[in-house]
C-alpha cells in the first residue's frame, strides 16, 4: 500500500495569492519508517537533545515562531538537508505529487480546493494503476491530509469522486475514506508541507530554491511530469515554461523557471 500525505499552501480565499497548491508524497508502507528516521536525523544533527520539533517550511524560511532569532544560514542548511532527505529517499518507495491551481473569477475559494483535490486523487490513482500494469505490482492507496480548513469537505469530495467518478474517469485503487492528522505528530506530513511550500514558492514567486533538488522525484513517465499539474486560465499552448507544462511539450526538460 502507498500512503499519500498531503498539505496545502496558499490561501484559496485571499486575492493576494494567485495560486493554490495541494501537494505531498506517496510513501510505500515499508518506506515510511526510513524516511521519518531521515527527518528525525536532521533534528538530531542541528538541534540535539530537544523533544521533536515540527519542521514547518515557511516558518523555517521566514524565521518565525520557534525559528525566530536563528541565523539565516542555519535555517537554510536545515531546509537543504530536508530537501536532500526527500531527493535521496527510496525510489519508487517515495513519489511526489502536486496540483497547482491558478485562481480566476471562475475558479476561486472552495472550488479551487475541490479541483486540486480531484486532480491529486486522479493522478495518484493513475500512478497506482501503472504500478500494476507496468511493474506487475498491484497496490492500493490511502490519503492522509494535514488537518486544516477543509477536513470535512475533503472527505465528502473524495467519497463523491470514488462513487460518482472524477471528470477524468473512475478511481479504482483507493482503499478507504481520507484520514486526517496533525502535522506536528508525523514527520511525513511535515514533508508534505515542505513539498507544498516549495511548489508554491516556484509558482507564486518564481523561486526554485526549494523545489530544484526534489523536482525529479515527482511522478513522471518518459520525461513528462505527470505528478506535477499546473491548471491555468490560459491553455498550455500559450507557452508556459513551468516544469509541469514544459515537460509535456519537451519531455525530460523542465523549462526556464528552473
Amino acid at each position: 500500500m502507498y500512503l499519500l500525505y498531503l498539505d496545502e499552501s496558499g490561501n484559496e480565499d485571499d486575492p493576494r495569492d494567485k495560486h493554490f497548491v495541494l501537494a505531498g508524497l506517496a510513501v510505500f508502507e515499508r518506506s515510511t519508517y526510513f524516511l521519518s528516521q531521515r527527518i528525525d536525523q536532521i533534528q538530531a544533527r542541528h538541534l540535539p537533545g530537544r523533544p521533536p520539533i515540527p519542521f514547518h517550511a515557511s516558518a523555517i524560511r521566514a524565521g518565525k515562531d520557534f525559528w525566530r532569532g536563528c541565523k539565516e544560514e542555519y535555517r537554510t542548511q536545515i531546509l537543504e538537508d530536508f530537501g536532500d532527505a526527500l531527493a535521496t529517499s527510496n525510489d519508487p518507495g517515495v513519489v511526489l505529487f502536486a496540483a497547482v491551481v491558478e485562481k480566476s473569477d471562475q475558479l476561486y475559494g472552495e472550488k479551487v480546493v475541490e479541483y486540486a483535490t480531484e486532480t491529486i486523487c486522479r493522478r495518484f490513482d493513475t500512478f497506482l494503476a501503472r504500478r500494476e500494469t507496468d511493474n506487475s505490482d498491484p497496490q492500493r492507496g490511502l490519503l492522509i491530509f494535514s488537518e486544516g480548513r477543509f477536513d470535512q469537505r475533503a472527505k465528502l469530495w473524495v467519497r463523491g469522486f470514488r462513487e460518482l467518478d472524477t471528470r477524468w474517469g473512475t478511481l479504482r485503487n483507493l482503499s478507504d475514506i481520507p484520514y486526517f492528522a496533525s502535522m506536528k505528530d508525523t514527520r511525513l506530513l511535515q514533508a508534505a508541507d515542505f513539498i507544498a511550500h516549495s511548489v508554491f514558492l516556484l509558482y507564486e514567486r518564481r523561486d526554485p530554491t526549494l523545489i530544484r533538488p526534489i523536482l525529479s522525484r515527482f511522478n513522471q513517465q518518459n520525461g513528462t511530469l505527470h505528478g506535477l499539474v499546473h491548471y491555468r486560465t490560459l491553455p498550455i499552448r500559450s507557452g508556459c515554461e513551468c516544469p509541469a507544462c514544459f515537460s509535456r511539450e519537451t519531455p525530460s526538460r523542465f523549462g526556464s523557471w528552473i
